[in-house]
């Protein structure tokens, strides 16, 4: 299974469902089938230092991917318990992201993201650990998976694949910048294409 940019999603990658905080599984599909961008960030687990560092990065663009048009996703992989200790600790309750959670990996392997014990302790890792912390961001105790990295999507409202990332350690993320910058590109689009109809 392969997410290519410019191909549609895989049926696999939109069937796969991740849990809310309600406790309600919802198919990833969902976030933009009905017409809607929609970014998927998938995160290691809940307590990653390099997942707080993309999350504290991509928390203030939030309203601007809202106002682009875009639903934005937040997927980890620990327990429900787990998932609602991150939304305190990231302030993410009421904000413009849906989060969620993926303990039996369902929607990584579809997307076939990156699992490697390597990735987490490898040498790479320990570089991107020590940069995460020296920034200012906590190294928590394992609430997931461990050697399960992340990955970035952006899915246009046809259900076309227009940006993915697969994390390759523990640091190895889209710059929230990059995120942005792809959905302001279909805003652009969808706007030049409805002034030539």
């Amino acid at each position: 299974m392969s997410l290519r940019v410019s191909t549609p999603v895989p049926r696999a990658v939109a069937d796969a469902c991740v849990t809310l905080a309600s406790g309600e599984r919802v198919r990833l599909g969902s976030f933009w089938e009905d017409g809607t961008p929609a970014v998927i960030l998938w995160l290691r687990h809940f307590g990653c230092v390099g997942c707080s560092q993309e999350v504290t990065e991509l928390t203030p663009r939030l309203g601007e991917l809202e106002r682009a048009g875009a639903r934005v996703v937040l997927v980890g992989n620990g327990n429900r318990d787990q998932l609602g200790g991150f939304i305190l600790r990231h302030g993410l309750a009421g904000a413009h992201a849906v989060t969620a959670t993926d303990p039996s990996l369902e929607t990584y392997r579809a997307a076939g993201l990156t699992r490697s014990a390597w990735a987490t302790f490898g040498p790479r890792a320990i570089v991107d650990l020590a940069r995460a912390m020296t920034a200012g961001h906590a190294h928590r105790s394992v609430e997931g998976d461990s050697t399960q990295q992340g990955g970035a999507l952006v899915v246009d409202a046809h259900g076309i694949v227009r940006l993915f990332h697969d994390n390759r350690s523990i640091g190895d993320y889209v710059p929230a910048s990059d995120v942005v910058d792809a959905v302001l590109r279909l805003e652009i689009e969808t706007y030049a294409g409805a002034v030539h109809v």
